[in-house]
């Protein structure tokens, strides 16, 4: 799980330097969203249940942003597909299906 998270953050990080141009606020969103999957890495290996909390708070977080994202982008009618929309909508798929995975362990 660690390294799904080390990958998520490194991958967030590189949205917040991409999104930066174009819209300053959401990639400041996506920075302190980046760093729920930072603080999970930081997080004691033995207490699996909080590094797996990280995974799906920050999951939902991003799969929100990315609905969000496409939704504005729909009702003005310009859907945008440079690669920080995309890299938003892919990290929030995999956000989405990591959080429905990770629930199912606190169960």
């Amino acid at each position: 799980m660690k390294f799904l998270l080390l990958i998520e953050w490194l991958a967030a990080f590189l949205l917040f330097f991409l999104m930066l141009k174009d819209d300053a606020m959401l990639a400041f969103c996506v920075l302190i969203f980046s760093l729920i999957y930072l603080f999970g890495l930081l997080e004691s290996r033995k207490d699996h249940q909080r590094i797996h909390a990280h995974g799906m708070v920050g999951g939902i977080m991003f799969f929100v942003a990315a609905v969000l994202t496409f939704l504005n982008d729909l009702a003005r009618f310009e859907l945008k597909f440079n690669l920080s929309r995309t890299l938003l909508i892919l990290l929030g798929l995999v956000g989405l299906i990591q959080a429905r995975a990770v629930r199912k362990q606190f169960k």
